[in-house]
Order: C-alpha cells, then structure tokens, then sequence
C-alpha cells in the first residue's frame, strides 16, 4: 500500500456535500439542524451559492395549494403523466409536503410570492396543482444560512471519484482547478448534490455534466430509469427562449395545426408525441414548424392565468429583462412566426436512492437532479421537469430534506475510516492523465461530438434497436478516443475528466433505451411502439459489472400501491 503521504492534501470532515447548489445547501442546512454536532462540508467546483441550476432558470415552484386535491393529483400524475412507473408512495409523500419545502425556502431567506394579504400567491397551473413564484436570488441567502450553522464550504475544487472501502463510501477525491493541488477527502458519509447531465448541448443548465452520476456508477452504486433523461424544451432558432405551452401554437407550411395531430386535447405540459409529430412533418417535406407567437393559447392553453400576476420577484424581473433584450438583439429570427424546434435539454438524472435518499451504495447519499429520476417519483418522463413545471426546484429541496436528516443520524453514529492510498494513487493517476500529455485531442472536441449523437430526434426520442446500436458505436469511438485528451491547465483538465464523465452518461442512456423493448412516457421505440405491462411494469436498472454494464429489471411493486394499471 502507498504511503498516505502522496495522496495530496487530506481533508476530513463528517458528512462531505458533492455540490454547492440548491442541493447541497439544502441538505447542509438539513444536517446541521437535524444534529447541530455532525461537520459538514460543501465542496463545489466553482463557486457555492453561484452554482448549479436553481438561478439559471426556472423562477416557479410547483406546490399543492390548501384546495388541491392531493389523491385527485396522484391518480392523474400515474395515469396521464408517469405512466405506472411512479414510486406511488413517494409520489404522494412529495405531494404532500411542498408547503413544508415552501417554509422551509422561505426560512433559509429565499423570496416566494405572497398576495396582498400575505398569503401564499398559488396559481392554479392545471386541474390538480399550483405554482408559486420564486425569485432567482435564493441562493446567496442559503449560502449566508448554511454558514450561519456552521457547514463548511470550499470552492473550485473538482471532486471526480469516490473512495470505498469494504464495499462503502469513505471519501472522495479530486483538485483545485485553479492550482491544481489534489484533495482527498475522508468522510464517514458522502451525498452526491452536483446535478444532472445536459451534456452542454443546451445553454440552460449546461452546467450538469453528469459529474455524480459518473462518480457514484464507478464506484459501484446501481442507477435507476436513465432511459428517460431526453427531455426537449420547445424553443426557436437561433434562441434560447423556452416557450412553455408552445405546443399548442405550431404549423406546418401548409397551415396545419399540429396539436390537432400529435397532442393530446388536455395535457398539462410538453409530452413526446409533438416532438415525434414534429420530425414527422419535416421528413415528410412539411416543414419548417413554426409558431404564432401572438396564439394566445401559447399561455392559456398551460396555465389559465398570468404568471405576470406575481408580485414583484427582483432577480428574476431583472434576469427575464436582460434576457428579453439579449433575445431581441441577438436572434436571427424575427418573423412573427419564427421557426421551432425541439432543443435538447438531457436531464439524465438517474442514481438510484429510497425514500431516505440512500443509494444503493453504503456511506453514499444523493438529492437534487443527480437522484430526480433515479428516485422513480415522476416515472416514466425525464425528471425535471417530469411534465410538471416547478417539481425541478420542489423536488431538490424535498430530497435534501430527506437525505439531511437521513445522513445526519447515519454520521452521528459511524466513525472515519482510513481511506486506502493504493485506490488514492491509482485514481489521481487517471484523473491527471490528459494534463500529463505533451499531445492529443482537446476536450471540447469530444464534448461537441457526445452533443452530436445524444441531441438528435432518431437517437434520443425516435428510437429503434438499429439506431440504438448505432449510438452506441459512436459513443464507444469517443470512449476509445477518451485515453487521447489532453489539459493545457487545470481548468482544462477539469473539462477533460467532465468530458469522461458525459461520456459515461451517454452509455447509460442508450443501454438503458435499449434494454426496454417497449414504448413507455417519453421513451418511443419504434420498433415496440406499444406499452407492455405484462412483461414491462419494471424499472431499469443498470450497475457496473466486470464486464461492463450490467442491466437488470426492478419490477414495480403495484400490488402495493394504491392505484393499478388500466
């Protein structure tokens, strides 16, 4: 065994947060008030409290409002939305405590909007449910909490691999992107915070490079529904503007109605069948889709009210403001009906956890999108947003809740392990490989190349066996081509092992795709384009094995739950 002297600087801390977003520091501030005595550390990256997805977007917050009907919601949430691959009981869990999320935001200082009276503003966004306003600015605030109850926070360092003996997390190990000093840190427990993967193909929530995702795979935790991480925003060219209920608005260049076609007459937000029906259109010679903006069902169609009803929300009015004329200055597109398409989100969110937010993997938590569609909550649809606008920022806050409180009495009661230097050696060892390379591909080669093949409408939402393979054989190449790259500093190093890890993601997708021979929710085979309960109420799982992916199916405990396949 090495000697613990060349393992870089060692770190030891209770309980270590991967991730200093929304997710991290909900469940820092969790732990700490759960068990004021257990250490906590955030470690992010970048920066904590700038990081992650939450002020990059979103700016709602689904919430059941006093007058909802919680099991009316439920049973349309299984038989409309998740399509019986929803974890029934932690769907109605969820449901039932976003007024507690909704206090406990407010508590940690962010600001949700409230009418004049001082309750809580809901908006009425479908049948079953409601949204609240939230303004961007949350984060700084929960950062000046969570420092107040004494969680640790260190900053732009990259946490890569984590660090097991006797089959559980001990530690984790990365550097400083700045210096390049590596980090190994010792933990008697880990929770994974830092997102989902969008394999930067999309400028919103580019951040998610699937950093935990990989990390937790690797060290032997098993993931759970990653052939649903292809969610698609509806957006025009040259945009980045996402039109929520655009659905509703779109035509071919003949003058048809595609909702007439391809959506449902009542459905509470963007599902599969447009964008298949929309790459329809164009391969038939129909195209290009575009939308009438001034539809008034773009909003109607999706809320019934004004979300500019809200009162004032300053970060966010002022980010939607810039963001307006930004659009404006810059699109190329300024027709009244500009062309549409399908963009590419990802959103690939599948580490597998209970209901305590423990994965697989002992000593090893995860909450946030890292876990979104890996806890089964939404079922069969790419979580976030699950079709159900808001749940992104509801959903992070409910798992920090569960996985702080969880970890927090777990820590409280192990003790440190020694972590092993020989794993130390060898892991930083891959993880500095492209930095220590006189030559070869650069990363962000590669990371456009991953975009190329996940983003396409035949690969990610038009699937087939023949066109899965396909995928695969391209995502092996850039594997292959993965011992190649090279970091010219460490901020290139750190898109190096990013690159690796979107690479992995990207694996998992397409296995997982491939393995279920049905078409469920968001997944479309068209090869089996028909749903199969009988051989198909199960969820995918995927684990690593000696040989590589292992994938297996979980059958869905329906005899358990309350609401039964039609």
């Amino acid at each position: 065994m090495a000697e613990v002297k060349n393992v870089g600087e060692i770190i030891t801390t209770d309980v270590l947060i991967v991730g200093g977003g929304l997710a991290g520091l909900a469940t820092a501030i969790t732990v700490k008030e759960t068990r004021s005595d257990v250490d906590v550390l955030i470690i992010e990256k970048q920066t904590t409290g700038y990081a992650g997805k939450a002020n990059r977007g979103g700016g709602v917050l689904w919430a059941m409002a006093p007058d909802d009907d919680i099991d009316a919601f439920v049973d349309y949430h299984v038989n409309h939305m998740g399509h019986y691959l929803e974890d029934q009981e932690l769907l109605f869990e969820n449901a039932n405590r976003t007024r507690e999320a909704v206090a406990f935001l407010e508590k940690c200082g962010a600001l949700i909007t409230r009418n004049k009276t001082g309750s809580l503003d809901y908006k009425k966004i479908f049948r079953h449910w409601s949204l609240l306003g939230i303004d961007h600015g949350l984060m700084l605030p929960m950062r000046r909490y969570a420092r107040q109850l004494g969680v640790k926070i260190m900053d732009k360092i990259a946490l890569f691999d984590l660090l097991t003996k006797d089959g559980r997390v001990v530690g984790a190990l990365g550097f400083n992107i700045i210096d390049g000093q590596s980090h190994t840190v010792k933990a008697k427990a880990a929770v994974i915070a830092n997102g989902s993967c969008n394999y930067m193909v999309s400028a919103m929530w580019s951040s998610g490079r699937g950093d935990g995702i990989a990390a937790a795979y690797r060290a032997g935790a098993e993931m759970r529904n990653a052939e649903f991480g292809n969610f698609y925003n509806m957006t025009m060219r040259g945009s980045q503007t996402v039109i929520h209920g655009g659905q509703f608005a779109l035509y071919n260049n003949v003058g048809d109605r595609l909702a007439d076609k391809y959506c449902a007459a009542d459905e509470p937000d963007l599902d599969i069948g447009i964008l298949l029906g929309m790459e329809k259109e164009v391969r038939e010679g129909r195209g290009p889709i575009r939308i009438k903006l001034m539809e008034a069902e773009v909003m109607l169609k999706l809320a019934k009210v004004s979300l500019q009803e809200w009162p004032p929300r300053p970060t966010t009015d002022d980010f939607l403001a810039r963001l307006t004329l930004k659009e404006f200055q810059y699109t190329p597109d300024k027709d009244p009906n500009p062309e549409t398409f399908p963009g590419f989100i990802g959103e690939l969110s599948c580490i597998k956890v209970n209901h305590a937010m423990q994965t697989s993997l002992p000593g090893l938590w995860a909450a946030g999108d890292s876990c979104n569609a890996g806890s089964s909550w939404a079922g069969a649809v790419p979580a976030p947003p699950g079709r159900l606008r808001g749940s992104g920022l509801m959903n992070t806050v409910l798992s920090a809740m569960r996985a702080g409180s969880s970890v927090a009495a777990y820590a409280a009661d192990m003790v440190l392990s020694e972590i092993d230097a020989a794993e130390v050696e060898h892991l930083e060892k891959e993880i500095f490989a492209p930095f220590k390379r006189e030559k070869g591909i650069k990363p962000r080669e590669l990371a456009e190349a991953i975009g190329w093949i996940v983003s396409p409408i035949k690969y990610s939402i038009r699937k087939s066996k023949d066109r899965l393979e396909e995928a695969l054989l391209k995502v092996g190449e850039i594997g292959d081509k993965l011992l190649e790259l090279v970091a010219e500093d460490y901020h290139g190093l750190c898109f190096c092992n990013e690159v690796k890890n979107m690479t992995l993601c990207a694996e998992l997708f397409f296995r997982s795709s491939l393995y279920r021979t049905e078409s469920r929710g968001w997944h479309f085979r068209e090869d089996y384009p028909q749903r199969d309960d009988k051989n198909w109420l199960s969820w995918t799982i995927v684990k690593r094995g000696e040989k590589g992916m292992e994938l297996s199916s979980l059958p869905v405990p329906i005899d358990r739950y309350k609401i039964k396949t039609a």
